[in-house]
């Protein structure tokens, strides 16, 4: 009786210690050549990367309360985050599935059953893989502020504008994966300038614009995700530039397409509209 009641303990010692976490990442064209960084509770350095059509599998402490993924922005240590609350000591296996969107992932609490399927699906990360992982900057780059020799129009200063033209950026992207093109030229002002270096010549005015997304339309799969940026303001103008790029699906095979762009916003009616577009593609 007493050796069973030592099994016993000893069975539930080691259940509270740790837990086995598998974490799936399903093959998708967003975001397809980047890894995901996984972080556990609140530490600063992963413990895991995961490529598209991977997964990984290790051990938390049982008393864990967070799964984190950091998503790389296109610039050098900076990153998106996802992160999901969930009792690791209630439960010895745990599987998430993460699926990539545009400002990071979901990630999905599943049961063995499901998450069985998509084991079969991907392929283990390899052992030997080195973790390469930059650490986010703690000090925040400093807003720009004018001197006699500056440029004014390339100045921040205003940091609540700067966050309504992160967000209509954000608007803009959205809509574009939509595919909605009477949403996405809603955003635009009545006589905006559209310039697509792939054009022959611009696209002037709200009809041209709603004309060029109905035929962006035509390809169904096509998604985007802005990597670098700058943010740039003056007054009730503001530019929002930068890298970006194109994912789709064609005759079954993910492509990825880098781009950068620049919208230029004015606010009016205090809503930041777009006055101008510049799109081009990038050197890969």
């Amino acid at each position: 009786m007493r050796r069973c009641i030592a099994v016993l303990l000893a069975a539930w010692a080691a259940s509270s210690v740790a837990a086995e976490v598998t974490v799936i990442r399903p093959t998708a064209f967003i975001a397809q050549e980047w890894a995901f960084y996984i972080l556990v509770g609140e530490q600063t350095r992963p413990i895991a990367d995961v490529r598209s059509g991977e997964r990984v599998t290790f051990q938390v402490p049982a008393d864990t309360r967070t799964l984190v993924v950091h998503c790389p922005k296109g610039l050098r240590a900076a990153y998106d985050e996802s992160r999901i609350d969930y009792d690791f000591r209630a439960n010895e296996r745990a599987f998430f599935l993460l699926a990539a969107k545009p400002d990071c992932v979901t990630i999905e609490p599943v049961d063995a059953r499901t998450a069985t399927t998509w084991i079969n699906r991907t392929r283990s990360r390899p052992a030997g893989r080195a973790l390469e992982y930059d650490p986010p900057s703690a000090t925040p780059p400093q807003a720009l502020r004018a001197t006699p020799s500056s440029v004014p129009a390339l100045t921040t200063t205003d940091s609540a504008a700067k966050d309504q033209v992160v967000a209509a950026t954000a608007a803009w992207v959205e809509a574009f994966n939509s595919r909605d093109a009477t949403r996405i030229s809603a955003l635009y002002d009545a006589e905006a300038v559209l310039t697509d270096a792939t054009e022959s010549r611009p696209r002037v005015g709200a009809s041209a614009i709603a004309d060029y997304y109905r035929n962006a339309a035509q390809r169904p799969t096509q998604r985007v995700a802005l990597g670098e940026r700058g943010i740039r303001l003056l007054g009730d103008t503001a530019i929002d530039s930068g890298s970006l790029t194109y994912f789709e699906m064609r005759d079954g095979n993910a492509t990825t397409t880098p781009g950068r762009y620049s919208l230029t916003y004015q606010k009016r009616g205090g809503k930041w509209l777009i006055v101008d577009h510049q799109s081009s593609s990038a050197p890969r």
